[in-house]
């Protein structure tokens, strides 16, 4: 249970420095919503919170019935992680595939797996090709370095709790927040501190050591066991 709680922990805390910039962009965005309703006299922290509640609330009851919704947080994550990385990853690793080249491997798959939205896409009326290959490639991008980054949670930690809770978090953040005209530099400035923050912290966050109280009699996918 403790190995089971540290694979939820920290991986959606090194996952959460990449989203930064959307964090200050939120905050600035409050911090302006409480000068218009509260003036001089209000107390910012209980305006944030109950702001915060308001806005978990309005998304859960929006979203409790939405089949998408579904899909998206619980559905494709479970499925995805199941498929492409708790399955592919340990027969490619018993396979006698190198530990980076899997790591880089299986994303390329789980990318390619993306591609019905092309279709979907080509479908519409108000999509051309070029503008449905431009969006489709751009995911595809997208998702390759995502999975290249779920993969290694998966070999690093043992546990597919730590690319799962990863893969649903980044499905409610949706793309990390770079810029903002409205914010200027700032938000720039957080994102770059944010993608400083999660590298510095990549392997001590993913040490197997955090996640694992012992490295003997290992199977032959259990590759953190020599990662330690």
């Amino acid at each position: 249970m403790y190995e089971q709680w540290q694979a939820l922990v920290f991986p959606l805390v090194l996952t959460s420095f990449i989203y930064t910039g959307s964090f200050v962009r939120k905050f600035l965005s409050m911090l302006q919503e409480s000068n218009e309703h509260l003036g001089d006299g209000g107390n910012l922290s209980n305006f944030c919170i109950k702001s915060i509640f308001s806005e978990f609330i309005d998304w859960a009851v929006s979203n409790y019935s939405n089949i998408s919704s579904w899909r998206n947080y619980f559905v494709a994550p479970l499925t995805e992680e199941l498929v492409f990385r708790a399955c592919m990853i340990p027969l490619l690793l018993c396979g006698g595939f190198s530990t980076y080249t899997v790591i880089f491997m299986c994303p390329v798959f789980f990318s390619l797996a993306h591609l019905n939205h092309l279709l979907e896409l080509c479908a519409r009326q108000d999509s051309s090709f070029l503008n449905a290959c431009t969006v489709v490639g751009f995911q595809l991008g997208y998702t390759v370095i995502f999975g290249a980054y779920a993969s290694f949670l998966l070999v690093r930690t043992g546990h597919i709790t730590a690319p799962l809770i990863a893969h649903i978090f980044c499905n409610f953040m949706g793309l990390p927040v770079i810029f903002s005209r409205r914010s200027g530099i700032v938000i720039s400035v957080s994102f770059a501190m944010g993608m400083l923050g999660f590298f510095w912290m990549l392997f001590p966050f993913t040490s197997p050591d955090l996640y694992n109280s012992r490295a003997d009699n290992c199977k032959c996918w259990h590759r953190y066991c020599n990662w330690i």
